[in-house]
């Protein structure tokens, strides 16, 4: 069983791509999770309420919306790097 655990789940095939695949995914999960609940606060504000913000706050609505997607994208690059860097050997 050690041996199995050893030849191919703890076998890092590209060191590099690892250490960057943590750092994007920790990066993306913070951004996740610090802009979720504040564009659910603007998501689940009334019609009438959210009419009556001024344009600057839509914007900023509207800006976390983007930095959340960017967010996603960050996390799912960090994810697809952490796994590559098992399957794939550097070319060195």
């Amino acid at each position: 069983m050690t041996w199995f655990f050893t030849k191919y789940l703890l076998n890092i095939q590209n060191p590099t791509w690892f250490f960057i695949g943590i750092i994007l995914l920790i990066l993306g999960s913070f951004i996740v999770i610090f802009d979720y609940p504040q564009i659910q606060y603007f998501e689940n504000m009334d019609f009438e309420m959210y009419a009556t913000l001024e344009s600057e706050q839509k914007d900023i609505h509207n800006r976390l919306i983007i930095e959340f997607s960017v967010g996603i994208v960050i996390l799912l690059a960090g994810g697809a790097l952490f796994a590559m860097s098992f399957f794939r050997n550097s070319k060195k």
